[in-house]
């Protein structure tokens, strides 16, 4: 058999169709046990009939559904819908040859769809109309059956008995449950439509850990449908999507429960606050309330402001630098600078005060730039003494020294003060009352 062109592959059928022993007995093509020559050769369809002869158990050695996953994800990947559509199926009911993995069933569900495939643009859709994996959405779930009505060339108007039927015949969930609620539907033609329907998502189980809570794994309308085919009682309306609660009988439980009935009991119920001491609770609720904000806004204010003044400092670092460099420049010239006559090194702390230290009033109370000063000077004097002492020498400038030690400890008062309260508050905020 010449190879298949992965472009055009066959046409997809729904692999739990029931006339699908036909197919498999009939297929030509390579031996069925061939999986690695039909990979190479990008045989689609002598892979599809290869997972099916696999599944039906007319292979060499039997039913052997490894092989038969491992066909059909074969043909997933060379295109194939209908591979990629069985390939779902695998993962969304779980069993001996992967574990149920609902988020890897959904994902390849929607590749399914994508390439084409009508069954998995119609399980897609019963999935989003029971609330399974996702969360229950009939919009959603309708975007995906008007999808697979497309599809399957379904030319009826949207709303009619005929494209009830037409979606009830595909496995939509919500248009089986429709169609049996009819009374001249045939007890047959219900089974067959619900038969459908559980093809493509309805009943499915979800395995769970038995630590976990118990979730409801049949939807009570489907459930109620498939009743009424053998009992020809009329379905219910509504889709309840609640889980199940389970009670907890274990002896501990009980006991634990009596216990608290004991004390609930022996204890006298709590007497009612008179209308003074009630607001006096309120309002002392509201003052911390009150206090509590306070508090935020002071930190946010304080943070705020401590970082204009940490950018100030750098802008006056930068710039005492770059003017102390242009200083030395014109005295090396022959220029006499205002002020400081030819002695350089005095600019550098000039400008970092200008710049680095004056800007802090414009974010910080008064009282507390000055309290910072006098705490920069503190640290300014540490440095010095400790430059002098030979122990703690961090520059060879003990000048220098003794200015870093000033503004960081300036710094440090500023963030402390702020934190206190010496930040200015913004002008938006609004005080609580």
């Amino acid at each position: 058999m010449p190879p298949a062109d992965p472009r055009n592959p066959a046409p997809e059928r729904d692999p739990y169709e029931a006339d699908e022993a036909d197919e498999i007995e009939g297929a030509p093509g390579v031996p069925p046990n061939d999986l690695d020559s039909l990979r190479k050769r990008a045989d689609v369809p002598g892979l599809l009939t290869l997972a099916k002869a696999c599944r039906a158990g007319t292979v060499p050695g039997g039913r052997d559904m490894k092989r038969c996953l491992e066909a059909y994800h074969a043909a997933a990947e060379l295109g194939s819908a209908e591979a990629e559509y069985a390939v779902a199926l695998f993962y969304m009911n779980g069993g001996t040859v992967v574990p149920q993995d609902l988020k890897e069933g959904t994902m390849r569900l929607r590749s399914a769809a994508e390439k084409g495939s009508v069954p998995a643009k119609v399980y897609l859709g019963n999935l989003y109309e029971l609330g399974i994996h996702y969360k229950a959405d009939a919009e959603k779930a309708d975007v995906w059956y008007r999808n697979a009505a497309r599809g399957a060339q379904v030319d009826s108007q949207p709303g009619s008995e005929e494209w009830d039927r037409a979606l009830a015949d595909l496995g939509c969930a919500r248009h089986v449950v429709a169609l049996t609620r009819l009374p001249e539907i045939e007890e047959d033609e219900k089974s067959r439509l619900l038969a459908r329907a559980k093809a493509h998502g309805h009943g499915l189980r979800i395995r769970e850990d038995a630590s976990e809570a118990d979730r409801a794994t049949f939807v009570d309308a489907l459930v109620g449908a498939e009743r009424s085919a053998m009992t020809g009682t009329p379905p219910p309306v509504a889709v309840d999507l609640e889980p199940r609660q389970r009670k907890d009988t274990s002896p501990e439980t009980k006991q634990a429960k009596q216990k608290a009935e004991e004390r609930s009991k022996s204890q006298p119920p709590p007497k009612p606050l008179d209308p003074a001491a009630k607001a006096a609770a309120e309002k002392a609720e509201r003052i911390e309330k009150r206090k509590s904000a306070e508090r935020s806004v002071r930190v946010r204010a304080a943070l705020g402001a401590f970082g204009y003044a940490l950018l100030f400092a750098l802008a006056g670092v930068g710039a005492g630098y770059a003017a102390t460099l242009g200083a030395r420049e014109l005295v090396a010239h022959g220029h006499v600078l205002p002020l400081v006559g030819t002695r350089t090194r005095l600019v550098f702390p000039i400008v970092l005060g200008v710049i680095g230290v004056l800007p802090a009033w414009l974010v910080y109370k008064l009282g507390a730039v000055l309290k910072s000063l006098v705490v920069g000077a503190v640290g300014g004097g540490i440095g010095w003494v400790a430059w002098g002492t030979g122990q703690a020498v961090f520059h060879s400038d003990r000048p220098l020294q003794a200015l870093v030690f000033g503004l960081v400890g300036f710094l440090a008062g500023l963030l402390a003060l702020g934190l206190l309260g010496g930040a200015k508050q913004p002008r938006t905020s609004t005080r609580l009352r």
